[in-house]
Formats: C-alpha cells, structure tokens, sequence
C-alpha cells in the first residue's frame, strides 16, 4: 500500500519539495516506521548532507546528528555511506553497531532501532538519500530492503523529472521574454524611421 501510494504521489507532484514531503509522509503514516527523511549530498568541502523533507520527527533531531557523506565517523552512517557507494546500507541495530556511534544517544532518546538509507541514484552516481528509521531491531529484512530500494529508485526518477520540468519552464519563460523583446524592437523601428 505505501509503495502504490508513493507512486501515486510522484505522479501528482507538480513540485519537488511537495513530493519529498508526501513521500516522506506516506513511509510513516502508512508503512509505520518511526522516522523518514530525504537528505541531499552537498558538494562543499565537508560533504555536508543537507535534509530537504522529513516526517515523523522533529527537526531538531536531524539539526543535531549533523550526517556527512565524507569518509569520517559522521559519514559511515546508513545515510553518508549509502551517498558515498551508492549502495542500501541498513543498520540492524543502532545500539551495537560501531558506525552508529555519533548518533547513538540521539537515536535512542527517540525511540529509534533500526535504520536503512537508500542511494538517490541518478545514472548510478548518488545525489542523495532516503533514510528510514524503525522502532524495532533487525526491521529490514532483504524483502523490505529491496522494495524499499525500488521506491528510491523511483523517487530519484521522480525528482529527476521535476528537476528537468522546472527547467523547461525556465528556458521557457526566458524565451518568451526574449521573443516580448524583440517583438517590441520590431515594433518600434516604424516609429523610429519616421
């Protein structure tokens, strides 16, 4: 049901951070998880992860785990590395595994177990991810992993094509403006010749 909903939502989208909101709304509400969170790779020094939609949180908790895709502590996270290889990376259990560590207080005050983040591919390079928090140990089994790993293809697409829709319209718009222009021009040189 969350992925024909999900799918249903990249259909309708006609904006990028309306789709990232929906998407991220539709992996709580519907498919129950704790936390869901689209984060983009920033190509600054620090390989920042910058989040661009959220559901189930609050945003303070994401302000505070401060993820990078660097290869550094804060990058071998499920988020950084599944940005960083381009691959699913799931974390069975947030309270032992070693990579986790920078987050780990913060995670358990939430109630936060189990986590999954899901390369935004684009022509294989990652752009981004899609990261997913569940309340239990061991919540993503190689079922999940790969739906989940499906819909995040899915919404990579999606963003692709919202992406290039916006700049359509761009080139469009300055078209039109050139074409009003020289349209104006034109339409002067009568009086300009008399």
């Amino acid at each position: 049901k969350a992925l024909s909903e999900c799918n249903q939502a990249m259909v309708r989208a006609t904006e990028e951070s309306e789709l990232l909101h929906n998407i991220c709304r539709i992996i709580v509400e519907v498919r129950g998880y704790h936390l869901a969170w689209v984060g983009f790779a920033e190509q600054n020094e620090a390989k920042d992860v910058r989040p661009a939609a959220q559901a189930g949180c609050e945003k303070e908790y994401l302000e505070a785990v401060n993820i990078t895709w660097a290869d550094t502590a804060r990058g071998r996270g499920p988020t950084g590395t599944a940005i960083r290889t381009g691959e699913p990376c799931v974390v069975r259990n947030i309270l032992t595994d070693p990579n986790f560590t920078p987050w780990r207080a913060e995670a358990n005050k939430r109630g936060y177990a189990s986590v999954i983040g899901l390369p935004l591919n684009v022509n294989a390079k990652p752009f981004g991810a899609l990261t997913i928090y569940a309340r239990e140990p061991d919540a993503f089994d190689a079922d999940e992993v790969k739906l989940l790993t499906d819909l995040a293809d899915d919404l990579a697409y999606g963003i692709m094509a919202l992406r290039t829709l916006v700049e359509h319209r761009r080139v469009e718009e300055a078209l039109r403006r050139t074409q009003a222009k020289k349209q104006a021009i034109f339409n002067a040189i009568p009086d300009m010749i008399l």
